[in-house]
């Protein structure tokens, strides 16, 4: 078996290169001699991923063959596209987690103790939800080695914001223990499940960083999801995903109902001060995890979501921040949901997004 393998390796990237000058030379610039070194890589991954870009740039029939040449190199050699760690048993983990940080770990502490200071100087309390690496949780998945960095950054982050005085809650402790009886993160998806959420929720309240509310809440559950996880991308398309054991993901989103009618906060029509805001990323935003829902039953408090998908964790902060519902109405409380890959991102605190690979 070993031998098919290694052997594979060499044979694919000649079965892809025959197929495209054979079936497809009328349609597509083949790699010439200067794009390609012609030594043992241009067999084993320099030529099937150039090989790749033409079938992204130039084929009429691009979507297919870019999930067939996807599939068959995930079956052949375990690998995906730029962009995506593989693992055991069909995990898949952003390659964004191995990302080195470029700079000191106080520069980026000492934007949040910026933030702390401003939002204390309205009479607001902020608690960071630090949101560890998939890899990290699920090392057992993946590779030691490849999980050493996020660990490592993560716990860097953590110990730093205790020293700097910031509120926070230790994430990874609650995701490493409920991933122990269920999943905390989707296997082909950046973001953690609704059970994931739901543990960090209840180790947010469980902290005492805020004080517990008495709002009721009933639970409303709505529709099973269906989706492709966001990772299946950079190895195949989603209507090969299945063939190759990347099953869709479901997640049963829910809604925290007010037991009583109760006026509800919004404090960009101007209500009163005092409430509890949620922002971050995807993470918060995206209703399928049920973050904001699972905050509510846990704290016995409503919650106002302004996480935002796309922006990274610093952005929607940094717009709040600048707006006049805050100079207006600030809150007593704001949970930062802040994923600790992006402390290696270095655009993480420019005004301007850039296009998001995965889970932002």
């Amino acid at each position: 078996m070993q031998f098919i393998q290694r052997n594979v390796r060499y044979v694919l990237p000649i079965v892809f290169f025959g197929y495209a000058a054979v079936v497809n030379l009328g349609y597509a610039k083949l790699p010439g001699l200067s794009e390609v070194a012609l030594d043992r890589t241009a067999l084993t991954g320099a030529l099937t991923a150039k090989l790749d870009e033409v079938y992204r740039h130039s084929m009429p029939h691009r979507e297919p063959a870019i999930g067939v040449i996807g599939a068959l190199r995930y079956l052949a050699l375990g690998e995906g596209r730029k962009g995506v760690v593989t693992g055991d048993d069909g995990w898949l983990f952003t390659s964004e987690e191995l990302r080195p940080m470029d700079q000191a770990m106080a520069v980026p502490l000492a934007r949040i103790a910026e933030v702390r200071d401003t939002l204390a100087a309205a009479g607001a309390t902020l608690v960071i939800v630090p949101v560890p690496g998939k890899l990290d949780v699920y090392r057992d998945a993946a590779s030691a080695d490849e999980a050493a960095g996020i660990a490592t950054l993560y716990d860097g982050f953590l110990g730093g914001l205790k020293a700097e005085g910031v509120a926070v809650v230790d994430a990874r402790a609650a995701l490493a223990a409920a991933a122990t009886t269920e999943l905390a993160f989707f296997r082909t998806d950046t973001h953690w499940t609704p059970r994931g959420a739901e543990a960090v929720a209840k180790a947010l309240a469980a902290s005492g960083l805020i004080a517990p509310g008495d709002t009721g809440f009933s639970v409303d559950t709505g529709a099973q999801a269906t989706f492709t996880g966001d990772l299946v991308s950079y190895v195949t398309t989603d209507a090969i995903a299945p063939l190759i054991g990347f099953a869709p993901e479901a997640a049963a989103p829910y809604t925290a109902v007010p037991a009583a009618d109760e006026a509800s906060l919004d404090i960009f029509a101007g209500t009163e001060a005092g409430g509890t805001i949620l922002i971050g990323t995807s993470y918060s935003a995206n209703p399928n995890w049920s973050f904001a829902e699972a905050l509510k039953l846990a704290l016995g408090r409503d919650v106002l979501n302004l996480a935002v998908e796309g922006q990274g964790p610093a952005r929607p902060m940094l717009g709040y921040l600048a707006s006049t519902a805050f100079r207006d109405t600030p809150p007593e409380v704001v949970i930062w949901e802040f994923p600790v890959r992006y402390l290696s991102d270095p655009a993480i605190w420019q005004p301007e997004s850039k296009e998001v690979k995965s889970g932002a």
